[in-house]
């Protein structure tokens, strides 16, 4: 027989660290999914805000350049679509908002600008995340000017859309 005073080497893990570091993963996991899953909410409906400022921006655009009349329509509820009337004054097509609410007041039912750029209607629009109703974001347009600003609505009004509550977001 030989005898030797140097230890043997193990080879792999045992079935108990291997839970352990399976019990541990999956307790981190669960930590972190509402965190994630609040982020992919935020990250839907700040795109959803970009894409209705991207298709006012562009009809205001189309109308200045084509000297016409350039009029986007704006439905309400969820999943909303964004047209152009003409439709030549959205190039880039119309937009289908997925995974968000919108809400608007009396005067954004559609947005119309002049020849110049210029319109004639103002109100405010409210994208609200549909999984999370508190996560809102808004959009004002200015009368005269057409002027947008974009910012965090009051998270505690989730059935308003004034101008007042659109704040700035840091």
């Amino acid at each position: 027989m030989h005898f030797s005073a140097a230890p043997r080497l193990q080879q792999g893990m045992t079935l108990i660290e291997i839970l352990i570091v399976l019990t541990v993963a999956i307790i981190l996991a669960l930590a972190v999914t509402p965190s994630f899953l609040y982020w992919l909410e935020t990250q839907r409906v700040n795109q959803a805000l970009d894409s209705l400022e991207g298709a006012l921006r562009e009809a205001q655009r189309e109308a200045m350049r084509r000297n016409q009349t350039c009029r986007v329509a704006i439905n309400t509820g969820v999943n909303p679509l964004i047209g152009g009337e003409p439709p030549e004054c959205l190039p880039n097509g119309p937009r289908q908002l997925h995974h968000v609410t919108l809400r608007r007041n009396d005067g954004t039912a559609s947005v119309r600008f002049g020849f110049q750029g210029r319109t004639s209607s103002t109100g405010t629009i409210v994208i609200a995340s549909t999984n999370q109703p508190t996560l809102q974001r808004c959009l004002v347009v200015s009368l005269g000017l057409g002027i947008m600003r974009t910012g965090n609505y009051v998270e505690t009004d989730t059935t308003g859309t004034t101008a007042e509550n659109c704040q700035a977001r840091n």
